[in-house]
């Protein structure tokens, strides 16, 4: 039914209507943006790579308020909406990550992100974003190996007043935002706003009274001043802090009496301190330009969540970090030569970050826990002994600990374009990157316990009290690593018309350590010792029972022991650097495409076709407690795929876009009999897909423009697990706009998921059985933006 309803949706966007006042001009805005960044010399679509723009008044239209909001507007990228801010999984070219680093950079201001926790930010001050495609690796370094998104918000310097936006929507959201933008003298100007979001919830948890679950609140402000001390020099400074204090993991069983319902008895939660300041120094010298831009975040967060998703007490995650980073980077180029273009540049990154990520027992799962460890222990009463048993007296049992994982990176990089000929061009380049990562663990378990060997002779059984095992793991291990990444493309221009490329590069994506599979290690190594107690204890204890009875021979009970201990599970020591390490990703591309345009600019088509290989391919998957998430390396994977997107203004009210990427990824050469090769890589859509239309009319009423807008969109399908055992087939969306204005005045209705189309945005598996996170429902919405 979805996939017969795709083409009705598409056929009524068209009908419906669109046309983008920067659709057109994307070209022009291009060149006054681009030339501004500290690396590039010309507009993205001059340069031999793949990429996608949207200007102020596209991202308005679209309803794109964060990150995830560009899911299918942008050929092959998918962000899943799940979870809280602290999820900002992004994928791009069946490339992406869950947990760890990102996979794909962000960028705001030309200020880096370096967090997967700060990239689920408010976007309603955002005046363009550029989605760069492939590995970005030469000229942006670490964790940019699927591509790049950038983020700029509007110049105090070109645009000047007051904007107001106030926003409801159904299902309790409110929005509220004001920004102001002034210019006082010729050579300063400052921006400075603040914003609201409150969020009532799409899904209720039935087993705490129906209140939502993924309710929120957000509060934001920011500031922007601009300085030209002279013709020469420009200083560039901004901060943003923003505060998240949300519901969150509205996880519903798909199987079973709660099938289809949030149900579990902690509630869940996430609270955000974030704070990010950047300064970009330019000065221009004659014959090229250099830029010094300067970063630093702070980052202190507290999740809660319920981890066995259920009514039952078992067991709670938390985890809390606490992160800054300070980041430096310094770069040169070239400016007004045609022939050779350059940019040299060092980088410079160092992050802070402590963590904490306890796993809590509950009585409930404290007997769950002790059943487990029981069935592991043997029944020896065919050899004359009794059957055994263990008995938790803890009615709380913490597992976790507190880590510290700093970071160090530091490159230099290097990029010519060369004129070879009229319209062929040359581009290489090569970036050396060094990395340093450490982890130092403190890691400690307590558990008291009752042992107990029944036979059919009371005499000799084993009770044993008050035992106790004192996990703990303690320690600091690090690693380092070189990485060269070089880039080489051959561009063809076609003058007015657009050009055609082909390249290839390298990029990655930095390795870790797994910090949650601390608490599987402290299971393990409480069973170790748990053994080892039982071991002592018994033995101490037929030394004395055997001890008071006549003529009994010594080495009856070393015969004892040694049958006991052929029976018990051996249970080795963890090595923690084994168990927690994951390796870095790499992966090569390799891409051909084109920039188009037709019609004296009315027609713009952009196509790209890539081959990506990549190595120590890194995949989030539960732990096999089902205690927390952990990233592994699945050795190789392989993706193929195609990327195209169109703009047309077909009259002067009326435009038309459509985006379509499709991507084959596959695990490959796993060598794994469980994890075969040719399985797909989870989270990366087959196809992602949108066709959208606007159309205006003018007026010379109080009405001076009315705009209807709306987009049909698609994804799918997406595997979720690394066995390929769970899916979501491809579904599609509806989206719509109609707005009014009158001079500074605008009133908008808006509507998502018009079909009411039902998905799942989220899917894992724990402890064998499935969750899942519906898609945001219908939701219909009201917006007046006013500018003073």
């Amino acid at each position: 039914m979805k996939y017969k309803l795709l083409p009705i949706l598409l056929f009524t966007t068209i009908t419906l209507s669109a046309n983008d006042a920067d659709t057109l001009l994307t070209h022009n805005m291009d060149e006054l943006v681009i030339v501004s960044t500290p690396k590039e010399h010309i507009a993205l679509n001059k340069q031999p790579l793949s990429s996608t723009t949207l200007g102020n008044s596209q991202i308005k239209q679209k309803n794109i308020n964060n990150i995830k909001d560009l899911t299918a507007h942008i050929p092959g990228l998918f962000i899943p909406r799940y979870g809280s801010r602290l999820t900002s999984s992004i994928y791009l070219r069946g490339v992406g990550s869950r947990i760890g680093t990102p996979a794909v950079g962000m960028y705001v201001d030309d200020i880096p992100l370096a967090n997967m926790s700060s990239m689920d930010q408010d976007l309603s001050d955002a005046d363009r974003i550029d989605v760069l495609r492939g590995p970005q690796g030469t000229l942006f370094g670490r964790n940019t190996i699927g591509g790049l998104i950038r983020i700029y918000t509007k110049n105090p310097m070109n645009y000047q007043g007051t904007d107001l936006m106030l926003g409801a929507a159904t299902y309790n959201n409110y929005r509220a935002r004001v920004t102001h933008y002034h210019r006082p003298v010729e050579n300063f100007a400052f921006s400075a706003g603040v914003s609201y979001e409150h969020q009532g919830g799409f899904f209720r948890n039935h087993a705490l009274g129906g209140h939502h679950a993924d309710r929120g609140d957000d509060l934001s402000a920011r500031w922007r001043g601009i300085f030209l001390p002279s013709d020469r020099v420009r200083l560039d400074l901004s901060a943003r802090y923003q505060w998240t204090k949300q519901g969150g993991y509205p996880y519903a069983a798909k199987e079973g009496s709660d099938a289809g319902k949030v149900a579990y008895n902690r509630e869940g939660s996430y609270l955000r301190h974030l704070l990010t300041v950047g300064l970009n120094a330019e000065h221009q010298f004659d014959r090229a330009v250099m830029t010094s831009t300067t970063g630093f975040q702070f980052l202190k967060d507290d999740m809660f969540m319920d981890q066995d998703f259920s009514r039952q007490d078992l067991y709670s995650l938390q985890q809390k970090q606490k992160s800054k980073v300070l980041s430096e980077e310094i770069a040169i180029k070239s400016k007004d030569n045609e022939r050779w273009q350059w940019t040299n540049g060092v980088n410079f990154q160092y992050q802070w970050l402590d963590s904490e990520a306890p796993v809590t027992f509950y009585q409930e799962g404290v007997d769950w826990l002790s059943g487990i460890v029981n069935r592991t222990l043997p029944d020896l009463s065919k050899v004359g002994l009794g059957k055994m048993s263990i008995k938790f007296n803890n009615s709380v049992l913490p597992m976790g600990g507190v880590f510290q994982t700093p970071t160090l990176t530091t490159g230099f990089f290097h990029q010519s374009t060369i004129k070879l000929v009229e319209n062929l061009s040359l581009t290489v380049g090569a970036r050396v990157d060094y990395e340093h990562y450490e982890m130092e663990y403190n890691a400690p378990g307590n558990v008291d316990f009752d042992f107990a060997m029944k036979g059919s002779n009371p005499r000799n059984d084993v009770d044993l009290s008050n035992l106790n095992a004192k996990p703990a793991f303690v320690g600091r291990t690090s690693t380092g690593h070189w990485h060269f990444l070089p880039k080489a493309a051959l561009k063809y221009d076609f003058g007015q018309r657009g050009n055609a490329y082909v390249s290839v590069s390298r990029g990655y994506r930095s390795g870790g350590y797994n910090v949650q599979v601390f608490s599987d290690l402290l299971q393990t190594e409480m069973s170790r010792q748990m053994m080892a107690a039982i071991d002592a204890g018994t033995e101490a204890y037929l030394t004395k029972l055997f001890g008071h009875i006549p003529n009994m021979p010594a080495e009856l009970v070393n015969m004892i022991m040694q049958s006991i201990r052929s029976k018990m599970p051996s249970i080795g020591q963890p090595d923690v650097t084994a168990a927690t390490y994951y390796k870095p990703e790499t992966a090569w591309n390799y891409e051909i495409g084109t920039h188009l345009n037709f019609f004296d600019g009315r027609l713009k088509a952009d196509l790209a076709a890539f081959w990506i290989e990549t190595s120590d391919l890194q995949i989030s998957q539960m732990a096999e407690s089902g205690l927390g998430r952990v990233t592994v390396n699945a050795d190789k994977s392989r993706s193929i795929g195609m990327e195209a997107s169109l703009q047309a203004s077909v009259t002067d009210a009326l435009s038309v876009n459509a985006t379509y990427g499709y991507t084959h990824a596959t695990l490959r050469h796993s060598g794994n009999e469980a994890h075969p090769s040719d399985y797909f890589v989870p989270f990366a859509p087959q196809h992602t897909m949108a066709l959208g239309a606007q159309y205006t009319w003018h007026t010379r009423g109080w009405m001076q423009d009315i705009t209807l807008g709306a987009t049909g969109k698609g994804n799918g399908r997406i595997y979720w697990t690394r066995e390929n055992d769970l899916s979501q087939p491809f579904y599609a969306l509806l989206d719509a706009r109609l707005s009014v204005r009158h001079d500074n005045l605008e009133l908008a209705l808006w509507g998502s998921n018009l079909t009411a189309t039902h998905y799942d945005a989220f899917c894992f598996a724990t402890r064998g059985q499935a969750f899942s996170q519906l898609g945001t429902p219908l939701q219909v919405g009201i917006e007046c933006r006013m500018k003073f």
